[in-house]
């Protein structure tokens, strides 16, 4: 894949080629029909790790796919060259849970990755139906297996692609021949003793978000078979749905998203930050979007609420708990 200022380069001039070289590139779009919202989008144009549908229609035949829709609707229509990402296999298999806290397990990732025909070098692109939490899930979890190539976002995801008239296949695709070497990355990791070094009774040394609703923030909304329920003691809670448009099925703007999480949740560059929610998927769209924003360390909780959940702050894991308590960012809730 093309360095990223290479790509913002090319963009510029198809942005200023105007809509109607939209319309007609590659085998997206036709002089008969407008191309759909998201066929380029202002995230795609912005952000290192995200793209868009007329990029990829261009670039096709230099990335690797991986589908993360569910596999029905997989098999139905996907795009030529994607493999399967079941989100089984990141949820169940990626990491597993130990007496330490939830850990990174690469070996299921790998060999799936494997039989997609991908190595640690090869430049990725991830969609789903749209953009959302499994798409920045899968995204996360090759950051943290090590992988070398880029791993990117299809803004839009296959709804826009096939608005678009891109091509589709339905038969299934054969299992590739590869061999995938993960090298944990656990940079992008926090562990449950990460957080408890950073927090204690009166809050947190480092930024932590939680990307659950309010109501399960506050602990009102009780999730899980676990002894607690509330949010870790100096956490803000910033709902994961206020970084996509939810009517366009793509990220918000970096403008918004720079207002979102810098304006209103008062967030810093220079500050690490940790991300979490019930179980890591929800706040891996945190982690995401503040990578796309320049952070130079975010971290996504492994085991997140469901592990901290069942801890206790007699051994040092600090929650708080009611409604009302905490900080909560709604602005665009």
């Amino acid at each position: 894949m093309q360095d990223r200022q290479t790509r913002i380069s090319r963009r510029s001039v198809l942005a200023s080629a105007g809509a109607a070289l939209a319309a007609t590139a590659g085998c997206l779009g036709s002089t008969e029909s407008e191309p759909p919202a998201a066929y380029t989008t202002p995230a795609a144009a912005e952000f290192d790790a995200v793209v868009d549908g007329q990029w990829l229609d261009e670039n096709l035949d230099d990335v690797r796919l991986l589908d993360v829709r569910d596999e029905e609707a997989f098999l139905d229509a996907r795009i030529p060259g994607a493999h399967h990402f079941p989100d089984s296999e990141m949820l169940d298999s990626y990491a597993e849970e130990t007496p330490e806290g939830f850990e990174v397990s690469p070996d299921v990732m790998a060999w799936t990755l494997s039989q997609a025909g991908i190595e640690r070098g090869d430049d990725v692109v991830v969609y789903g139906a749209d953009s959302n939490l499994w798409e920045t899930y899968a995204i996360y979890t090759l950051n943290a297996l090590g992988h070398e190539g880029q791993v990117s976002l299809l803004d839009g995801g296959f709804t826009v692609w096939d608005a678009a008239g891109g091509e589709t296949v339905s038969e299934a695709p054969e299992p590739q021949e590869a061999t995938y070497e993960p090298e944990l990355n656990l940079d992008v990791v926090a562990t449950r003793e990460f957080l408890a070094d950073n927090v204690d009774e009166d809050g947190a040394a480092v930024q932590i978000l939680d990307m659950r609703s309010p109501e399960e923030y506050w602990g009102v909304d009780e999730r899980g078979d676990l002894d607690r329920f509330g949010h870790v003691t100096g956490a803000t809670n910033l709902n994961f749905v206020q970084s996509i448009d939810d009517e366009a099925g793509r990220l918000r703007t970096p403008e918004e998203l720079e207002t979102l999480w810098v304006d209103d949740a008062g967030l810093s560059r220079d500050e690490t930050a940790v991300a979490y929610c019930q179980t890591a998927i929800r706040a891996s769209v945190g982690w995401f979007v503040l990578d796309q924003l320049g952070w130079d360390d975010v971290r996504n909780y492994e085991g997140s609420w469901a592990d901290w959940g069942s801890l206790s702050e007699e051994n040092g894991y600090y929650y708080t708990t009611g409604e009302d308590t905490g900080t909560v960012v709604d602005t665009f809730s």
